[in-house]
């Protein structure tokens, strides 16, 4: 089974290099290109192009996400040809393709050329586990960024999606004093239900100033400059929504508020324990050869 399969990895971060140093160390033959991995790894073959990458394997590996601009793949390398249009233009109906947050010009791409294709962050076991570590780099962007304690502050999280209730529990569970501000009427009585305090997104303008952290995970712009003029100047703001995220970071800026958009948390803080994660799903289709299992 090993030997049928040659897995390439086009760009990432630390969370790809644990996925090839294990399965490497699993016997899998893989091709990176676009990645750094410390140390000599003669197991590894180091593609000089993103098309001679794809020709080594059948099994397609992209980042988490996919593109942060829907034109280059993501990755701490400057390479000219890493892009999605090459990517597009170079897979062929013998891959399969993994991938996070996938483009639906990807989406497409895929299904003209009959390419099975699984976006990590669209399984609902994958996106859970991600979810708890981005609300562990969240909560350790805010202690490193603040000069205060979380337990007993006063914590506004905006969103209550799968992040936000996560991180939402966990900043309860340091004693930290959270008011949940969402839009729908069904997720303000489940944060109700749950011991949260509660604010209507539409009443998001008063008493601003009583926060010390705004945690944004809404993607689209919330945190505008009305909303910054009444906020304390000592405030924290980690928003953790889809890049350009839901802050006016130009406007905290002036009015002198830290702000900050903390995008691949799981890569910086939980990168072997996301490795893990994503290979399953890789191992799991490998094994079976049918729809991916969790």
């Amino acid at each position: 089974m090993k030997e049928n399969n040659r897995i390439v990895f086009l760009g990432g971060d630390l969370r790809q290099c644990y996925m090839v140093r294990k399965l490497v160390a699993k016997g899998y033959l893989v091709a990176t290109y676009g990645l750094d991995i410390e140390g000599q790894y003669d197991l590894i073959y180091r593609a000089s192009s993103l098309k001679s990458a794809l020709n080594f394997g059948n099994i397609v590996v992209c980042p988490v996400p996919v593109s942060h601009d829907k034109v280059m793949i993501t990755s701490e390398q400057k390479l000219e040809d890493l892009t999605v249009e090459n990517l597009i233009n170079n897979l062929n109906s013998n891959q399969v393709f993994f991938g996070g947050v996938v483009s639906p010009k990807v989406q497409e791409a895929c299904n003209s050329k009959q390419i099975p294709w699984y976006d990590f962050m669209q399984m609902e076991p994958v996106s859970i586990k991600n979810a708890i570590a981005t609300a562990e780099g969240t909560i350790i962007e805010a202690i490193r960024q603040s000069t205060i304690n979380l337990h007993g502050s006063s914590c506004l999280v905006l969103g209550y999606g799968r992040c936000a209730k996560i991180l939402a529990d966990k900043l309860k569970g340091l004693q930290a004093n959270v008011t949940i501000c969402a839009r729908s009427e069904e997720a303000l009585a489940y944060a109700d239900a749950l011991g949260f305090q509660t604010l209507p997104l539409k009443k998001l303008s008063g008493a601003m100033n009583e926060y010390s952290f705004l945690f944004n995970t809404i993607p689209y712009m919330v945190i505008d400059e009305p909303i910054i003029k009444q906020l304390n100047k000592e405030v924290i703001i980690i928003d953790i929504a889809s890049k350009p995220g839901g802050t006016d970071f130009e406007a905290c800026k002036q009015y002198g508020i830290r702000a900050s958009l903390c995008l691949g948390l799981p890569g910086k803080y939980a990168p072997e324990t996301s490795a893990d994660i994503l290979n399953n799903v890789i191992l799991s289709h490998i094994l079976t050869k049918k729809e991916v299992i969790l």
